[in-house]
């Protein structure tokens, strides 16, 4: 492969990064295109996806990686030598785990906190997590953004189970942003039905129940949440490991990219743009992993850029941070005779 002298990590950081603090639409595809040729220089896994594919001249036609073969192959541009941090797919029995590489999280950090506080209404001082400890597990995107938001934090989810009595005496009386996988807050409900928080509290939920073996009705997960808990603002975030942006929106409602992330769907078979299809996405901040992406999700595109999640495509593998609790759930279940 031969190098472009004139492209190199730093520079499309920092073009990334001006971006991030005033977004130009016109700029998106410029900087996008500017990436991929970039990890086309430098990442044979990428190189050879693209190898017969005509040359992209929009951000669309950039080849997108599956997500899938995050955990079979070396994606992106970091060398092993230089690898940072690794954040690495959920689940502890679904076999090799999907990897993403770092050589610095300054940009990914820039880029969750500057979205997530378009959407949470009262920033934190404290988070009250049923998440693991991204201490203990720092392979963990979702714990590891979570953390970011706040100066005091505490974790609660291990890969044994839920701590609730812990939460609950961690939470007392004062308000808190809880971050929670659905599944987590499920379990809560379970055993502590008439729970209530304290006034002034943030719930965030991620993770779906589609595709996994226990079937859940989110909407009234959902209704469960605003009537027992009773949050002041309840919101609902997506992301995933391979991506280093996340979307933000409300349960069972539409989810909005940052203006440095776009979606779109595409039919599964064709590989056609569809306005309900598979979801691909076109993640700026990717710049040393994939700048495209391509997931089993299902989904349709509003023409504001929003996204409705329709679940997984079928037969597609379970996936997600919600796995991790629902293996568990699993775990505790045997552990107690299925009680």
């Amino acid at each position: 492969m031969t190098m472009d002298p004139s492209l190199d990590a730093a520079t499309l950081i920092h073009r990334v990064r001006r971006f991030i603090s005033g977004p130009e639409p016109a700029e998106f595809d410029a900087i996008a295109l500017a990436i991929h040729k970039y990890q086309l220089s430098r990442c044979p896994v990428i190189a050879a996806l693209s190898e017969e594919t005509p040359p992209a001249c929009d951000a669309l036609a950039i080849p997108a990686v599956p997500v899938d073969l995050f955990k079979t192959l070396p994606i992106g541009t970091v060398p092993k030598d230089e690898v940072q941090h690794t954040f690495l797919t959920s689940g502890t029995t679904q076999g090799k785990r999907g990897a993403h590489r770092f050589r610095s999280l300054a940009l990914y950090e820039l880029n969750c906190l500057a979205w997530a506080r378009r959407h949470i209404q009262r920033w934190p001082t404290r988070t009250c997590n049923l998440l693991l400890d991204p201490k203990h597990h720092p392979e963990s995107s979702l714990s590891h953004m979570v953390s970011l938001f706040a100066p005091e934090s505490s974790w609660h989810q291990s890969n044994s189970g839920l701590r609730t009595i812990e939460f609950i005496d961690a939470l007392g009386d004062q308000p808190a942003f809880i971050g929670a996988t659905s599944f987590a807050v499920a379990q809560l409900l379970e055993e502590q039905p008439t729970l209530r928080l304290p006034p002034g509290c943030t719930m965030m939920i991620t993770g779906g129940f589609k595709g996994r073996k226990r079937a859940f009705d989110e909407g009234s997960l959902v209704g469960a949440i605003r009537d027992s808990l009773q949050p002041d603002q309840l919101i609902s975030e997506y992301g995933m490991t391979e991506l280093s942006s996340q979307l933000w929106g409300e349960p069972g409602k539409r989810y909005y990219p940052p203006p440095w992330l776009r979606v779109y769907a595409v039919d599964p078979w064709t590989a056609q743009p569809a306005s309900s299809g598979q979801l691909r996405f076109i993640d700026l901040c990717n710049v040393e992993s994939s700048v495209a992406i391509e997931t089993m999700d299902h989904g349709t595109i509003h023409d504001d850029g929003s996204v409705r999640l329709l679940g997984r495509l079928p037969n597609a593998p379970v996936r997600g941070c919600s796995l991790t609790a629902e293996e568990a759930w699993d775990a505790r279940t045997r552990l107690h005779g299925g009680k």
